[in-house]
């Protein structure tokens, strides 16, 4: 059975209660199914949430600083998580399980995670498994209450690695979390822009596929205009994904059509 699953990180031991859990799912996405089915044994609350069934396990020791570390140096979203994600002591595993779509399941983890969390005083964070990356409570909860009910919140889902090539005249990087939503990673190692910019390319890559599927064949080329062309091969990861990946090759005046301009 297909399942997604993240890591809460908490201060000190919460106490898991049916009744929170429930009030701030129905709080913060009224349009969601009634939880049913709701049980509790030791330090594990579990529940049916429609087509889905949820666990979460609260675990009596922080995650292994070797798992974080890489992470929480890398985080975007969380400047200082090297110093306030260290001071969890506790976690919680949430774990998603049913026959849905991977969008659909990564839905409802970001829904029941923000919820925990918001139920929850002593929660700081959130360790996205999906995209090995970190964060903070504050942020993920309003993407999951404002940004969610729009359409994915890909900042919480995908992490976009960048930066400057060992030469310094290009840039490279690649993503993590979009193989857990149904889609092939993004990646490049030439590519003739700074980070910055490599990195809102992406962005919008990733939203395009998601709001549209898989559309982007081997071959195509991307760009905004005509001078600016960027080939996409599926090509094994240079990067150790696993899998193809679309691989983005910067390219110049080639004459084939970008794939908004089918």
């Amino acid at each position: 059975m297909p399942l997604q699953l993240a890591m809460l990180l908490f201060r000190e031991a919460p106490t898991l209660a049916e009744v929170q859990v429930q009030a701030a799912l129905s709080s913060g996405w009224p349009e969601l199914a009634t939880p049913t089915d709701f049980g509790v044994q030791d330090n594990t609350l579990s529940f049916r949430l429609g087509e889905a069934d949820v666990v979460i396990g609260l675990m009596p020791a922080p995650i292994p600083w070797v798992d974080l570390e890489g992470p929480c140096s890398t985080s975007y979203l969380w400047p200082n998580a090297l110093t306030e994600a260290k001071e969890h002591t506790i976690h919680a595993i949430v774990t998603v399980m049913g026959e849905l779509p991977p969008v659909q399941l990564s839905t409802l983890l970001t829904q029941v995670c923000a919820a925990v969390m918001t139920a929850l005083p002593q929660a700081i964070g959130v360790f996205w498994n999906n995209a090995v990356m970190v964060v903070p409570k504050g942020l993920f909860c309003d993407f999951a209450t404002s940004i969610l009910p729009k359409g994915p919140p890909i900042p919480v889902w995908v992490d976009f690695r960048v930066g400057w090539s060992e030469s310094g005249k290009t840039s490279a990087g690649f993503t993590t979390g979009l193989a857990a939503l149904g889609l092939m990673e993004l990646e490049t190692r030439d590519a003739t822009e700074p980070p910055s910019e490599l990195r809102q390319r992406f962005e919008s890559i990733a939203q395009y596929l998601l709001d549209n599927g898989p559309v982007i064949g081997d071959g195509n080329t991307v760009g905004n205009s005509a001078t600016e062309q960027i080939r996409v091969t599926y090509s094994p990861s240079y990067f150790g994904a696993k899998g193809q990946v679309m691989r983005l090759t910067y390219e110049r005046n080639q004459q084939n059509k970008s794939w908004w301009r089918r």
